[in-house]
């Protein structure tokens, strides 16, 4: 990301860089959304409820350092 860094509530609390949140879709927040929302300085979200979910927590570990 070029320029500041953000500074608000959301940033400090979630680690982002940008005050974006990835909303929780059912079967869409895979582990490749949420990695690249998270690539791009916000905050991805993976949908855990599936079982397709707990392979998505692993795997986007895998695609980014950043939080998700």
């Amino acid at each position: 990301m070029t320029g500041p860094r953000s500074t608000n509530r959301v940033c400090a609390l979630t680690g982002a860089e940008i005050p974006i949140i990835q909303a929780p879709m059912t079967f869409i927040a895979g582990a490749q959304l949420a990695a690249a929302v998270s690539n791009a300085g916000g905050l991805g979200i993976i949908e855990t409820t599936s079982d397709q979910g707990r392979t998505d927590l692993r795997r986007v570990r895998e695609l980014t350092d950043r939080p998700v």
